[in-house]
This record gives C-alpha cells, structure tokens and sequence, in this order.
C-alpha cells in the first residue's frame, strides 16, 4: 500500500514540475550525493486517522438484492511527506518549490489519473492537505545532522483503505417457527387453549 502512494505521489508532483526533474523518495541528507536537479519527497511518517470513519461492516447485494459478500469497516491513514528541491542555487530550488506549492494549493484530492494499484481500486477520494499546521514542530525548515538548514514544504494525504469483502456468509434459515403459546417449563408441543369455567358464588 504504502508503494502505491508514492507511485501516486510521484506521478502526481512530477505533472507540476519541468520535463526532466525528478521525485525521489530519499531523505534529504542522501539527496545531496546525487547529481542533478531533482525533488525528494520523503515519507516522514504514517498514522492511523480515526476521524469520520465507519465501524460498521458494508452489506454487498447483487442485481436481486441478495447479500453476496461483507465488508469489514474502512480505514484511514495520514501520511505526512516532506518536500525538498535540489538544484544548483537556492533560487532554483525555491521555484520548484513553488511550483510544487501552487499544484498543491489547487488540489483538494488526488486526481483519478495520477491513483496507482490499491488507491486505484478502492473508488475513494485520497484528499491532500498542503503545508499544514504540525504541532510541536519549529517550521519547515529540516535540519540534517551536520549539514546546513533546507526549507521544505510538508504534504499530507489521507489516505482510504478498503479491505476485502468476506463471501463466507452463514446460510439463511429455512423455515422460521414461532410459538408464543407455550410458557417456560411447559413440555414440548403447542399448549392447549383455555376453557371458560364457571365461578362459584361464595356460601
């Protein structure tokens, strides 16, 4: 799954990009040993969003409405990129930023045509939320270990996840029998209906 979004992301960043620049998924500190421009989105990290999402299972029919198959509840995953451009002066670099930055702006949602195996398959919108707010976070700026500052821009997409209905389905009953006459502790058969009887008078 997790190969799927980044071939999605991948597809999707280069179509803001010029012909020739590259997405790479290494860490910014290794991306200074390639030659070249290039932009690197590196997955920070990937958590479980629980907000907005069904717990119930999804009853599939066929054409009759019969219930062919079950589908356990969805998922949701939030999946935070970091982006950062290389190229041979800082004024570049910041151009393909922007760029990046702009595309992102203007989409809510990943475009169909960019979505890659799984994310293709599950029919759901993967939203994208540019440059947001991160807690406990300094700003954008990535400092790697013995190296200088480098501005980035952070991504997030959320991303569904829909399992694989189960066919295993028990067989629906027969027959369906109900006896609201008998009382606990009554044998087994229908119980014998009430006769009215007479009333004495008291003496």
């Amino acid at each position: 799954m997790i190969w799927d979004v980044d071939l999605s992301v991948r597809a999707w960043l280069g179509s803001y990009l010029p012909p020739g620049v590259p997405v790479v998924f290494d860490p910014p500190d290794r991306c200074a040993e390639l030659a070249g421009e290039l932009v690197s989105a590196f997955l920070l990290d990937v958590e479980e969003d629980s907000s907005g999402v069904s717990a119930t299972w999804d009853d599939l029919r066929d054409a009759t409405g019969q219930v062919t198959a079950r589908r356990p509840p969805g998922r949701r995953y939030r999946f935070s990129y970091l982006l950062t451009a290389w190229g041979p002066d800082t004024e570049r670099e910041h151009r393909l930023l922007g760029d990046l930055l702009v595309g992102c702006a203007e989409c809510t949602a990943l475009p169909t045509r960019f979505l890659a195996g799984a994310l293709a398959r599950t029919n759901q919108a993967v939203v994208v939320r540019s440059a947001p707010h991160r807690e406990g976070t300094a700003g954008s700026a990535w400092l790697p270990r013995g190296g200088p500052a480098r501005t980035g821009l952070h991504l997030q997409l959320l991303v569904p996840f829909v399992p694989e209905a189960s066919t295993e389905l028990a067989p629906a009953p027969r027959e369906v029998s109900v006896n609201s006459s008998r009382q606990p502790g009554d044998p087994a058969g229908p119980r014998a209906p009430r006769r009215p009887g007479r009333i004495s008078e008291p003496g």
